[in-house]
Order: C-alpha cells, then structure tokens, then sequence
C-alpha cells in the first residue's frame, strides 16, 4: 500500500487534474468522418448527438435484457470513444487528446495519453473541465518499462500492481511516469460537411464536450469500470 504521503499526492493530483490549464494547443485537425467511423466494428456518427438513455431503452428493448456488462474503448488515432452494453457499441463520442498524440505515455510532461488497460479510479464533480474520471494509469506495463528505463522503483511497480488487482484505487500519482490521467469535459469539436474540426490542447487526457462528459459521468460511468485505449 502507499504510503500516507505518497498516497496524499495522488489524491491530491487526482483532484487538481489537469488544473494547470491547457497544453499549448495543436493545428486544429481535420477527421474525416471516414477515418472515425470506418463501418467495420458497429460505431456510428448517428450516435454522437443521440441521449444515450435513449440508446441504452432501445438496446434494452432489442436484446430483452435490463443489465449488460459495460466498458469503455478509446481509439486514438480515430479520435473516438465507445461505450458498450455487452458486446454492442450503444454510443460514439468524439475525443480531443494532447500535442503528441501518438504513441503510449512514457513519463510525466511527454503530453501522450497511455494506452492498454485501464480502469475509472476517481470521479471528481469539482473539475475545472466539468467532470473527471481519473483512469488507473501507471499500467502493470508502464511500470515493468519504468522500472526497466530506471524511472520508477520496484516498489512503485508493486505499488502499481496491487492498486490494478484490488481495482479499488488509483496507482501512485506522483512518479517520474506521470500520473493525473483521464476522461474530462471542455472539449469544442465542430462538424464539417464530410467530418469533424478537433483541436489536440490536453496534457495527455481525453477531453469530451461537456454535455458529453455529463453524460457518460452520470449515466454510464463507475468505479472499476473497463477503459481500454488502442492506438488505431
């Protein structure tokens, strides 16, 4: 377990996420809708301005079923995040990221957002973007390469380990890894006719609009639910 400072950090970064403001903000960026919605997994653009209650009593009223197992997959490069009952996507929403969108997070300031699995480890109403969802970054593998690159303890590692087996708390926070990862609002996306205007301005998180974010944190979001973030 940490320690009661180390753990007071974390707790503490948690709360201030992102409260340093904006990184400084990329070229706005193009997205085909194409390149976000290809057709090939069962996301739709149809869903982005649908409530998602509405969505979840049609799925309901389709499968029959009352509950479903949820989760959340990210796809960076698509700039797209997708919630699922079960094994259908229910519900789209476009994603704005950091300058350096691409590739994994490697250490505090590098402003990329981490990819492979994670969970919601902290809601926080009192963000300055609206909502947060903080998510359980450092991962088991983002310690294994710290603790490889010299960055971080074996025992952070541990520390890591057993914050993603309980699934009941956020790894350590503060290390040379980053920490302070996750789901927030502020995000100011615009159609265009074949696609969308996004501009990349976090330090690594993912920014939602903030009806968007109000949504998925009072409607969908829980403590331990699945977040995976794939590159493509």
């Amino acid at each position: 377990m940490a320690s009661p400072p180390a753990l007071a950090r974390g707790l503490a970064l948690l709360a201030l996420a992102c409260l340093t403001g904006p990184a400084a903000a990329s070229t706005p960026l193009f997205l085909p809708e194409r390149q976000a919605f290809p057709g090939d997994d069962g996301a739709s653009a149809a869903t982005l301005d649908q409530p998602l209650s509405e969505l979840l009593d049609a799925w309901r009223a389709r499968t029959g079923r009352r509950t479903f197992r949820r989760r959340i997959v990210v796809h960076k490069a698509r700039r797209r995040l997708d919630l699922y009952a079960d094994e259908s996507i229910v519900k789209s929403y476009l994603v704005e990221l950091g300058p350096s969108p691409v590739g994994d997070k490697q250490r505090q300031g590098d402003m990329r957002t981490p990819e492979g699995d994670l969970f919601v480890c902290a809601k926080n109403r009192a963000s300055r973007f609206t909502r947060f969802l903080g998510l359980a970054y450092p991962t088991p593998a983002a310690a294994a390469a710290g603790v490889a690159a010299g960055r971080v303890s074996r025992a952070v590692e541990r520390q890591v380990l057993a914050a993603h087996a309980a699934r009941d708390r956020c790894p350590p926070q503060a290390t040379a890894l980053g920490g302070a990862v996750g789901i927030h609002g502020s995000a100011a996306w615009e159609r265009r006719p074949g696609g969308f205007v996004l501009q990349d301005w976090t330090w690594g998180c993912l920014a939602l609009r903030d009806r968007d974010v109000l949504e998925l944190f009072g409607g969908y979001a829980e403590m331990g639910l699945p977040v995976r973030i794939e590159a493509e």
